[in-house]
This record gives structure tokens, C-alpha cells and sequence, in this order.
């Protein structure tokens, strides 16, 4: 059984508490969360990174990971790095403002 429409928009909302930390704005409005699949209480990222050699891209699994734990509701889930399609400035929303959101303090 497939959770309903509305299960989406709640991963996708808790999603953009995922901030890109060099760009300061959420991972949702940068076009960087290709796909949200949820069956059976279980979640499914599919997403990607502004570079394939974008030195975040561990920092933002573990962000990812991290915030889906934290619905409540699902049961298991996971996170898929893919690279294609390559991203793209395109497929950020119009209208983002950068740096809204300080970079956050990485632990050294």
C-alpha cells in the first residue's frame, strides 16, 4: 500500500530542513531531490549533487538520512545518490534567496 499524497509533501517539507551548506538554501528548492518514493512505510530519496565531486555529498546523505528518521510513520528508508540527470542551475526554483540559511558549523 502506498502512502497517500500527502505523506510526500510531508517528507518533502521535512526535506527542506536539508540545507545546502555552501549555497544556503534548501535541498528541495535547489532541484537537487529528484524523486520521493514511499511504499509500505518505507522512503526512498532519490537525489543528487550540484557537482558530481561536490565536497558536501557525504554531509548531506548523513542530513538526509537524519531528517528522515525524524517523520514519524516511516518505518525505513534510505537515500540514492544519483547523477543523471546532471543537475542543473535550471532546476532551482525562481525566485530562491541564496545564503538565506547560515552555513551551518561542521564539526573538524
Amino acid at each position: 500500500m502506498s502512502f497517500p499524497i500527502n505523506q510526500r509533501r510531508r517528507v518533502a517539507r521535512k526535506l527542506k530542513e536539508v540545507i545546502d551548506p555552501e549555497l544556503g538554501v534548501n535541498i528541495v528548492d535547489l532541484g537537487l531531490v529528484y524523486d520521493i518514493l514511499i511504499e509500505d512505510r518505507h522512503v526512498i530519496i532519490v537525489y543528487t549533487t550540484t557537482t558530481p565531486g561536490c565536497p558536501m555529498r557525504r554531509y548531506l546523505q548523513q542530513q538526509i538520512d537524519q531528517a528522515l528518521t525524524e517523520i514519524d510513520g516511516i518505518e525505513s528508508a534510505e537515500s540514492k545518490l544519483v547523477m543523471e540527470p546532471e543537475w542543473s542551475v535550471d532546476m532551482i526554483v525562481p525566485n530562491v534567496e541564496f545564503f538565506a540559511v547560515p552555513p551551518p558549523q561542521l564539526n573538524q
